[in-house]
């Protein structure tokens, strides 16, 4: 459908601009030498007007649509051969019909620079074609390019979704471990908790998108499990605008910030670690103080950095990273 609208525009422009001395002669009333040379009549010029268009229209249909159809190999040249027999019968009706109009008169044009005009026409449609082609096709490259990139970050993605975190069920493991033997009504919440997690982590897997309800939701019982094994040596809060809750964001993305946090800082009786969790307009904040673990290894950034592609991908928006003040602070978006 596209290409045939900039085919009737260009089969148009090119009609017009063919005859645009005659139209010109047409509404001429004064004297002048051209005008003496042409015999213009309306009717002379709407039937060379629609000639040249219907020519460049079937000229640049051969060569941007049906050639691809007609022809599996060598189109270019093939549909220019095909030109050239088109041409031949396009201006052998041409002249007939001109002499029935002009009512046998002596053509404005001889036979022969009919066919001269046309084959310059045919020439530059030629070419004219030929970019719409290229340009069409490196589109076409770019958009499947970009689908392939897509579908390949969607793997990812959704490979990074169904990990769980081994060091985290070895860690909440042990954590129950010990509510057993000391406290069994709290290994049975513990319990629930990480079921619940894993059950939200299955179900949500192929969800791309999920409320800020939802996702403080899993959160809560996130920060429960990690409580759990630092006690009072960790603490979250959260103070997020309830009128955001229906807005959405990346699945497990503030848990991804959290867990993010809990690893790379050190947690101690001596260095408590607090992250706070609130809103700045429709953006949502999660912010530590900077206590890197002794001897922890430089981080990488991989998952903050697999974070971003994400919002990149489903919301077409960048997280902002920020180290100043001895704190870490992330903002992402809402939608």
């Amino acid at each position: 459908m596209k290409n045939t609208r900039l085919i009737l525009v260009v089969s148009i422009i090119f009609s017009l601009l063919v005859n645009v001395p005659r139209i010109v002669f047409l509404f001429d009333d004064g004297y002048s030498v051209a005008s003496s040379l042409l015999e213009v009549s309306l009717k002379d010029t709407i039937f060379r007007f629609l000639s040249i268009f219907g020519f460049c229209f079937v000229l640049l249909k051969l060569n941007i649509d049906w050639n691809r159809k007609w022809f599996r190999k060598k189109e270019f040249l093939k549909s220019s051969m095909a030109s050239i027999v088109i041409l031949i019968f396009w201006t052998s009706i041409f002249n007939y019909f001109d002499v029935i109009i002009n009512s046998n008169a002596s053509s404005t044009l001889t036979s022969n620079l009919n066919i001269f005009v046309y084959f310059l026409v045919m020439l530059v449609l030629l070419v004219v074609s030929r970019m719409i082609v290229l340009r069409n096709q490196s589109k076409k490259d770019a958009v499947e390019k970009e689908r392939l990139k897509q579908q390949s970050l969607e793997s990812e993605l959704a490979a990074l979704r169904n990990q769980i975190n081994p060091h985290f069920l070895f860690n909440s493991l042990n954590s129950l471990s010990f509510l057993v033997r000391k406290d069994k009504k709290a290994a049975v919440e513990f319990i629930g908790k990480l079921s619940f997690l894993y059950r939200y982590i299955l179900q949500s897997k192929d969800q791309e998108l999920i409320t800020i309800k939802k996702e403080l939701k899993f959160l809560e019982s996130y920060i429960f499990l990690i409580s759990q094994r630092y006690h009072e040596n960790f603490s979250a809060k959260i103070a997020i605008d309830p009128l955001l809750h229906q807005n959405k964001i990346p699945t497990l993305a503030l848990q991804l910030l959290v867990e993010n946090a809990v690893k790379h800082n050190e947690i101690s009786t001596d260095n408590p670690l607090g992250v706070n969790i609130f809103n700045e307009g429709t953006w949502i904040v999660v912010k530590n103080k900077l206590q890197p673990r002794t001897g922890n290894i430089e981080s990488t950034n991989t998952g903050l950095s697999n974070l971003n592609t994400r919002f990149r991908l489903y919301m077409d928006k960048d997280i902002a990273i920020t180290k100043e003040d001895g704190c870490f602070t992330v903002k992402i978006p809402t939608q």
